[in-house]
């Protein structure tokens, strides 16, 4: 009887044991939080960043209701605020679209071309091409992209932003931040931001007139104070261009205006954003020659028509682009200034 209990004892305990090692294990594996390396662009050391899994809910701005699994790592951009994010937080998309912010030197450069690419157009873009790219979010644009939100359904949810202002530009790329786990990167490029911004604001002498424009042909349109570029002009220059009651254009606060027009406040500087649509398209300061109200221009004149970059002036949106919108307006407008600001 007692060796038939012992053994019986011995057996328990074996048992028990073997559990016990077993849990151990176990609850090593899950406490392991997963890590992200994610190599920046700039050639800065690759940062490995932490984060413990979680989900976050929410709505973009046309009250879609978006669920994801945090950090996400894979972002596909089909608008260019998205990849001005991206840089910010020194990340790199898995696919962008054709001819934005990608290949500017500010942004990935020569890398831009190992990045995957969106065939199709800014409108309509190729939605096999995103597939391959197997991203875990798609970032679009407000009245641009909504309508491929059901074609995008069984790839990633697809994220709509349209950023009407310097605040709100800050916000996304918070949020951004928030999303991959890059939340100290966000706050490190919401400051530089805002230095150089209020550095601008509280030195400019604001006793120069700008105005920026757009266009394809000479049917063009201006960014007036109420647009996200222009309300940001208006802070460090006279930008006597009031918001329309209606949006309108390429991005909010914008509107179709003519010469006649412009030639009533007759601005100091032009700001000249060319939207080309083919290889034999001309720059719209090159198109407006033809027409003798635009020689009457006192900018004309004084040969201060600026033709910038359309992929950072009109379509970056972000806080990189909308740095370097400053610093060119003001290196034009202010050189002094701009020269302290640098230093």
């Amino acid at each position: 009887m007692h060796k038939r209990l012992a053994a019986i004892f011995l057996i328990l305990f074996i048992f028990i044991t073997g559990c016990s090692s077993g849990s151990q294990d176990n609850g090593q594996e899950t406490q392991a939080a997963p890590e992200i390396s994610t190599e920046q662009h700039t050639g800065e050391t690759t940062q490995n960043t932490v984060e413990e899994a979680s989900t976050e809910t929410f709505k973009d701005i046309t009250g879609t209701e978006i669920s994801l699994e945090l950090p996400v790592e894979k972002v596909a951009c089909l608008t260019e605020i998205c990849v001005d994010a991206l840089v910010e937080l020194g990340l790199k998309p898995v696919a962008v679209t054709a001819g934005g912010l990608a290949p500017e030197p500010e942004f990935y450069g020569e890398e831009a071309a190992n990045l995957g690419q969106i065939g199709g157009s800014f409108f309509e873009p190729n939605l096999e091409d995103i597939s391959l790219a197997a991203p875990e979010l798609i970032i679009g644009l407000e009245g641009t992209h909504e309508g491929l939100r059901d074609g995008l359904a069984s790839i990633a949810p697809l994220y709509i932003v349209q950023p009407k202002s310097v605040q709100e530009s800050i916000e996304f790329l918070e949020h951004m931040g928030k999303l991959t786990g890059r939340t100290s990167e966000a706050e490190e490029a919401k400051k530089r931001f805002l230095d150089k911004f209020n550095y601008y604001k509280e030195h400019s002498p604001k006793d120069q007139s700008a105005l920026a424009m757009y266009g394809s042909d000479v049917n063009f349109g201006i960014d007036t104070a109420g647009s996200l570029v222009g309300s940001m002009l208006a802070e460090v220059t006279d930008y006597p261009w009031p918001a329309p009651e209606a949006d309108g254009g390429h991005q909010a606060g914008g509107m179709a205006y003519s010469l006649e027009k412009v030639l009533e406040n007759d601005p100091d500087y032009l700001f000249v954003e060319t939207f080309m649509f083919g290889p034999d398209a001309k720059p719209l300061s090159e198109q407006f020659k033809t027409n003798p109200l635009w020689s009457k221009l006192g900018s004309v004149q004084n040969d201060q028509v600026h033709e910038v970059r359309t992929s950072v002036w009109a379509s970056g949106r972000g806080t990189r682009s909308l740095g370097i919108i400053l610093d060119e307006a003001m290196s034009i407008m202010y050189p002094d200034v701009y020269e302290k600001a640098v230093e």
